[in-house]
Protein backbone atom coordinates (compact mmCIF):
# COMPACT_ATOMS: atom_id res chain seq x y z
CA UNK A 1 0.00 0.00 0.00
CA UNK A 2 1.39 3.18 -1.02
CA UNK A 3 0.11 6.86 0.81
CA UNK A 4 -0.50 9.91 -2.16
CA UNK A 5 -1.02 13.62 -0.05
CA UNK A 6 -2.05 15.23 -2.98
CA UNK A 7 -4.42 15.45 -5.55
CA UNK A 8 -1.31 15.88 -8.06
CA UNK A 9 0.02 12.47 -7.40
CA UNK A 10 -3.13 10.74 -8.37
CA UNK A 11 -1.76 11.22 -12.01
CA UNK A 12 1.19 8.65 -11.15
CA UNK A 13 -1.68 6.25 -10.88
CA UNK A 14 -1.70 3.57 -14.08
CA UNK A 15 -5.09 2.07 -13.80
CA UNK A 16 -8.70 2.49 -13.29
CA UNK A 17 -9.46 3.36 -9.77
CA UNK A 18 -12.22 2.88 -7.62
CA UNK A 19 -12.87 5.38 -4.41
CA UNK A 20 -13.78 5.11 -1.01
CA UNK A 21 -14.55 8.34 0.69
CA UNK A 22 -14.60 9.35 4.39
CA UNK A 23 -12.94 10.28 7.50
CA UNK A 24 -12.29 7.10 8.52
CA UNK A 25 -10.86 8.45 11.88
CA UNK A 26 -10.98 5.22 13.31
CA UNK A 27 -11.40 2.52 10.76
CA UNK A 28 -14.28 0.94 12.60
CA UNK A 29 -17.07 -1.37 11.48
CA UNK A 30 -18.72 0.82 9.04
CA UNK A 31 -15.92 2.32 8.04
CA UNK A 32 -14.76 -1.16 7.22
CA UNK A 33 -17.43 -1.95 5.43
CA UNK A 34 -16.93 1.24 3.20
CA UNK A 35 -13.77 0.51 2.38
CA UNK A 36 -14.42 -3.71 2.20
CA UNK A 37 -17.47 -2.99 -0.65
CA UNK A 38 -14.58 -0.65 -2.51
CA UNK A 39 -11.79 -3.31 -2.55
CA UNK A 40 -14.46 -5.69 -4.23
CA UNK A 41 -15.57 -3.54 -6.71
CA UNK A 42 -11.93 -2.64 -7.50
CA UNK A 43 -11.24 -6.40 -7.99
CA UNK A 44 -14.57 -6.58 -10.53
CA UNK A 45 -13.32 -3.29 -12.11
CA UNK A 46 -9.65 -4.23 -13.10
CA UNK A 47 -8.83 -1.11 -10.96
CA UNK A 48 -6.87 -0.12 -7.85
CA UNK A 49 -8.75 0.78 -4.31
CA UNK A 50 -8.07 4.37 -3.49
CA UNK A 51 -9.45 5.02 0.26
CA UNK A 52 -9.47 9.39 0.40
CA UNK A 53 -9.62 10.83 3.71
CA UNK A 54 -7.43 13.51 5.92
CA UNK A 55 -4.60 13.36 8.02
CA UNK A 56 -7.14 15.64 10.73
CA UNK A 57 -10.19 16.27 11.81
CA UNK A 58 -11.50 19.53 10.63
CA UNK A 59 -11.67 21.03 14.01
CA UNK A 60 -7.54 20.54 14.32
CA UNK A 61 -7.79 23.53 12.10
CA UNK A 62 -11.27 25.33 13.09
CA UNK A 63 -11.08 24.63 16.85
CA UNK A 64 -8.32 23.07 17.89
CA UNK A 65 -9.71 23.12 21.75
CA UNK A 66 -12.07 21.13 20.46
CA UNK A 67 -10.46 18.37 18.59
CA UNK A 68 -11.37 15.45 19.45
CA UNK A 69 -9.03 12.47 20.16
CA UNK A 70 -7.86 10.01 18.07
CA UNK A 71 -8.84 6.42 17.80
CA UNK A 72 -6.06 4.96 16.08
CA UNK A 73 -2.49 6.22 15.34
CA UNK A 74 -1.06 6.52 11.50
CA UNK A 75 1.09 3.81 11.86
CA UNK A 76 -2.01 1.41 13.19
CA UNK A 77 -4.34 2.78 10.85
CA UNK A 78 -2.04 2.17 8.17
CA UNK A 79 -1.73 -1.80 9.15
CA UNK A 80 -5.71 -1.68 9.52
CA UNK A 81 -5.73 -0.38 5.88
CA UNK A 82 -3.33 -3.18 4.28
CA UNK A 83 -5.46 -5.94 6.09
CA UNK A 84 -8.33 -4.41 4.12
CA UNK A 85 -6.72 -5.30 0.81
CA UNK A 86 -6.04 -1.30 0.12
CA UNK A 87 -3.97 -0.17 -3.03
CA UNK A 88 -3.32 3.34 -1.90
CA UNK A 89 -4.29 6.01 0.53
CA UNK A 90 -5.04 10.00 -0.60
CA UNK A 91 -4.16 11.25 3.10
CA UNK A 92 -4.69 15.01 2.41
CA UNK A 93 -3.86 17.45 4.82
CA UNK A 94 -6.35 19.25 6.50
CA UNK A 95 -5.65 23.04 5.86
CA UNK A 96 -7.53 26.18 5.52
CA UNK A 97 -7.30 25.86 1.69
CA UNK A 98 -9.12 22.35 1.64
CA UNK A 99 -11.79 23.13 4.30
CA UNK A 100 -12.68 26.21 1.60
CA UNK A 101 -12.74 23.79 -1.32
CA UNK A 102 -16.11 23.62 -2.56
CA UNK A 103 -17.42 19.84 -3.02
CA UNK A 104 -17.37 20.09 -6.78
CA UNK A 105 -13.89 21.32 -7.04
CA UNK A 106 -13.44 18.53 -4.69
CA UNK A 107 -15.05 15.63 -6.48
CA UNK A 108 -13.35 17.06 -10.02
CA UNK A 109 -9.78 17.27 -8.51
CA UNK A 110 -10.46 13.35 -7.75
CA UNK A 111 -11.99 12.20 -11.54
CA UNK A 112 -9.66 15.12 -13.88
CA UNK A 113 -6.79 12.65 -14.40
CA UNK A 114 -7.94 9.02 -14.36
CA UNK A 115 -10.62 6.51 -15.63
CA UNK A 116 -12.80 6.14 -12.54
CA UNK A 117 -14.94 3.42 -11.76
CA UNK A 118 -17.08 3.99 -8.53
CA UNK A 119 -17.58 6.10 -5.56
CA UNK A 120 -17.89 4.25 -2.20
CA UNK A 121 -18.98 5.87 0.94
CA UNK A 122 -21.65 6.09 3.94
CA UNK A 123 -24.80 7.64 3.81
CA UNK A 124 -24.41 10.57 6.14
CA UNK A 125 -20.64 11.31 4.45
CA UNK A 126 -20.37 15.23 4.09
CA UNK A 127 -17.54 17.16 2.37
CA UNK A 128 -16.22 20.32 1.06
CA UNK A 129 -16.72 23.74 2.45
CA UNK A 130 -19.74 24.09 4.54
CA UNK A 131 -19.87 20.76 4.47
CA UNK A 132 -22.65 20.84 1.19
CA UNK A 133 -21.02 17.83 -0.35
CA UNK A 134 -23.40 14.94 -0.17
CA UNK A 135 -23.31 11.35 -1.86
CA UNK A 136 -26.52 12.77 -3.56
CA UNK A 137 -24.06 15.11 -4.89
CA UNK A 138 -21.28 12.82 -6.19
CA UNK A 139 -23.90 11.02 -8.23
CA UNK A 140 -25.00 14.17 -9.83
CA UNK A 141 -21.75 15.21 -10.41
CA UNK A 142 -20.59 11.60 -11.77
CA UNK A 143 -23.08 9.40 -13.01
CA UNK A 144 -23.33 10.97 -15.87
CA UNK A 145 -19.87 10.32 -17.24
CA UNK A 146 -20.72 6.54 -16.17
CA UNK A 147 -19.69 6.62 -12.57
CA UNK A 148 -21.17 4.28 -10.34
CA UNK A 149 -22.17 5.79 -6.15
CA UNK A 150 -22.47 3.15 -3.96
CA UNK A 151 -23.81 4.69 -0.55
CA UNK A 152 -23.85 2.68 1.89
CA UNK A 153 -25.94 2.21 5.03
CA UNK A 154 -24.86 3.15 8.20
CA UNK A 155 -23.51 0.06 10.27
CA UNK A 156 -25.34 -1.42 13.32
CA UNK A 157 -24.11 -2.86 16.63
CA UNK A 158 -26.59 -5.03 18.38
CA UNK A 159 -25.37 -3.60 21.92
CA UNK A 160 -26.64 -0.18 21.36
CA UNK A 161 -29.50 1.39 19.72
CA UNK A 162 -27.45 4.23 17.57
CA UNK A 163 -25.48 3.17 14.19
CA UNK A 164 -21.62 2.57 15.13
CA UNK A 165 -19.70 6.12 14.89
CA UNK A 166 -16.50 7.38 16.09
CA UNK A 167 -18.56 9.54 18.60
CA UNK A 168 -20.14 6.87 20.56
CA UNK A 169 -17.06 4.98 20.35
CA UNK A 170 -14.90 7.61 21.68
CA UNK A 171 -17.40 8.24 24.59
CA UNK A 172 -17.18 4.29 25.68
CA UNK A 173 -13.76 4.68 25.71
CA UNK A 174 -13.69 7.33 28.08
CA UNK A 175 -16.19 5.98 30.35
CA UNK A 176 -13.48 2.16 30.24
CA UNK A 177 -16.65 0.32 28.40
CA UNK A 178 -13.96 -1.27 26.42
CA UNK A 179 -15.85 -5.06 25.53
CA UNK A 180 -18.62 -2.45 23.19
CA UNK A 181 -15.35 -0.51 22.03
CA UNK A 182 -14.33 -4.09 20.72
CA UNK A 183 -17.47 -4.65 19.12
CA UNK A 184 -18.10 -1.55 17.17
CA UNK A 185 -14.52 -1.05 16.43
CA UNK A 186 -14.40 -4.49 15.32
CA UNK A 187 -10.91 -5.42 17.44
CA UNK A 188 -9.31 -4.11 20.62
CA UNK A 189 -8.93 -0.26 21.52
CA UNK A 190 -4.96 0.06 21.49
CA UNK A 191 -2.19 2.25 20.88
CA UNK A 192 1.57 1.70 19.88
CA UNK A 193 4.52 3.25 22.21
CA UNK A 194 7.78 3.13 23.04
CA UNK A 195 9.27 1.30 26.14
CA UNK A 196 10.74 3.75 28.21
CA UNK A 197 12.33 3.45 31.93
CA UNK A 198 10.64 3.74 35.16
CA UNK A 199 11.23 3.62 38.69
CA UNK A 200 11.61 0.15 38.37
CA UNK A 201 10.06 -0.65 41.65
CA UNK A 202 7.42 -3.04 40.33
CA UNK A 203 10.25 -5.59 40.07
CA UNK A 204 11.16 -5.21 43.56
CA UNK A 205 7.51 -5.79 44.17
CA UNK A 206 7.07 -8.93 42.44
CA UNK A 207 5.57 -7.41 39.60
CA UNK A 208 7.76 -5.91 36.46
CA UNK A 209 6.31 -3.60 34.30
CA UNK A 210 6.89 -2.07 31.05
CA UNK A 211 6.43 2.01 31.10
CA UNK A 212 4.78 3.81 28.83
CA UNK A 213 4.21 7.53 27.92
CA UNK A 214 0.16 7.60 26.72
CA UNK A 215 -0.24 8.79 23.55
CA UNK A 216 -1.36 12.88 23.59
CA UNK A 217 -3.44 12.67 21.02
CA UNK A 218 -5.21 9.33 21.50
CA UNK A 219 -8.61 9.17 23.23
CA UNK A 220 -7.98 9.12 26.79
CA UNK A 221 -9.78 6.03 28.77
CA UNK A 222 -10.26 6.47 32.36
CA UNK A 223 -7.36 5.84 34.83
CA UNK A 224 -7.48 2.40 36.22
CA UNK A 225 -5.95 -1.43 35.86
CA UNK A 226 -6.81 -3.39 32.44
CA UNK A 227 -6.55 -6.39 31.09
CA UNK A 228 -3.82 -5.89 28.31
CA UNK A 229 -2.53 -7.76 25.21
CA UNK A 230 0.98 -6.48 24.19
CA UNK A 231 3.15 -7.55 20.71
CA UNK A 232 6.47 -6.79 21.05
CA UNK A 233 9.77 -7.96 19.91
CA UNK A 234 7.93 -10.10 17.78
CA UNK A 235 5.15 -11.84 19.91
CA UNK A 236 2.14 -11.14 21.70
CA UNK A 237 2.13 -11.47 25.46
CA UNK A 238 -0.71 -11.27 27.97
CA UNK A 239 -0.52 -8.94 31.13
CA UNK A 240 -2.36 -6.64 33.75
CA UNK A 241 -1.75 -3.07 32.92
CA UNK A 242 -2.41 0.14 35.30
CA UNK A 243 -3.15 3.88 33.49
CA UNK A 244 -2.53 6.76 35.65
CA UNK A 245 -0.44 8.24 38.15
CA UNK A 246 0.45 5.95 40.61
CA UNK A 247 -0.80 7.74 43.68
CA UNK A 248 0.28 4.90 46.46
CA UNK A 249 3.45 6.86 45.68
CA UNK A 250 4.59 10.41 45.66
CA UNK A 251 6.20 11.96 43.10
CA UNK A 252 4.44 10.08 40.08
CA UNK A 253 3.26 11.83 36.30
CA UNK A 254 0.82 9.75 34.35
CA UNK A 255 1.30 6.74 32.14
CA UNK A 256 0.42 3.49 31.35
CA UNK A 257 2.31 0.61 33.13
CA UNK A 258 2.13 -3.34 32.16
CA UNK A 259 3.00 -6.45 34.07
CA UNK A 260 3.08 -9.39 31.17
CA UNK A 261 2.38 -12.80 32.50
CA UNK A 262 6.01 -14.89 31.78
CA UNK A 263 8.25 -11.82 30.44
CA UNK A 264 11.33 -11.32 32.26
CA UNK A 265 13.39 -9.48 28.54
CA UNK A 266 14.81 -6.23 28.46
CA UNK A 267 13.60 -3.84 26.30
CA UNK A 268 13.79 -0.66 26.91
CA UNK A 269 13.70 1.55 24.10
CA UNK A 270 11.45 -0.84 21.95
CA UNK A 271 8.52 0.06 20.48
CA UNK A 272 4.87 -2.28 21.08
CA UNK A 273 1.31 -2.11 20.37
CA UNK A 274 -1.10 -2.62 23.42
CA UNK A 275 -4.51 -3.34 23.43
CA UNK A 276 -6.59 -3.02 26.23
CA UNK A 277 -9.66 -5.50 26.53
CA UNK A 278 -11.30 -5.02 30.18
CA UNK A 279 -11.39 -2.69 32.63
CA UNK A 280 -10.88 -4.27 36.23
CA UNK A 281 -11.14 -1.58 38.34
CA UNK A 282 -10.91 1.69 39.09
CA UNK A 283 -7.11 3.02 39.98
CA UNK A 284 -6.93 3.87 43.88
CA UNK A 285 -4.25 4.61 46.99
CA UNK A 286 -3.20 2.19 49.13
CA UNK A 287 -2.47 2.46 52.62
CA UNK A 288 0.63 -0.05 52.56
CA UNK A 289 2.65 -2.19 49.93
CA UNK A 290 1.33 -4.92 51.56
CA UNK A 291 -2.10 -4.10 50.71
CA UNK A 292 -1.23 -3.01 46.92
CA UNK A 293 0.48 -6.43 46.67
CA UNK A 294 -2.30 -8.23 47.71
CA UNK A 295 -4.13 -6.29 44.90
CA UNK A 296 -2.34 -6.87 42.21
CA UNK A 297 -1.74 -10.46 42.75
CA UNK A 298 -6.01 -10.26 42.49
CA UNK A 299 -5.74 -8.28 39.51
CA UNK A 300 -3.27 -10.74 37.72
CA UNK A 301 -5.43 -13.73 38.16
CA UNK A 302 -8.08 -11.80 37.29
CA UNK A 303 -6.49 -10.98 33.66
CA UNK A 304 -4.99 -14.53 33.54
CA UNK A 305 -8.67 -16.28 34.25
CA UNK A 306 -10.09 -13.57 31.27
CA UNK A 307 -8.06 -14.57 29.37
CA UNK A 308 -8.94 -18.53 29.53
CA UNK A 309 -12.32 -17.64 29.14
CA UNK A 310 -11.60 -16.22 25.61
Amino acid sequence: MKILTSFAELEQLQSNIVYALGTFDGLHKGHQTVIQRAVAEAREQAACTVVVTFDHHPLYILNPERCPGSLLQPELKAKVLIDLGVDFVLRLPMTKELLAMTADDFVAALTVHNEVKAFVVGQNFTFGAGGLGTPDLIKALVEPKGINVYALSLAQCPEVQEHVSSTLIREAVKVGHLELVHSLLGRPFMFKGTVIKGDQRGRILGFPTLNFLYPKEMTLPPDGVYVNRVFIDGNWCEGVGNLGDNPTFENQYHRFEVHLFNFDKMVYGYEATIEFWKLLRPEKRFDSLDELIKQMKIDEQAAKDFFKQK
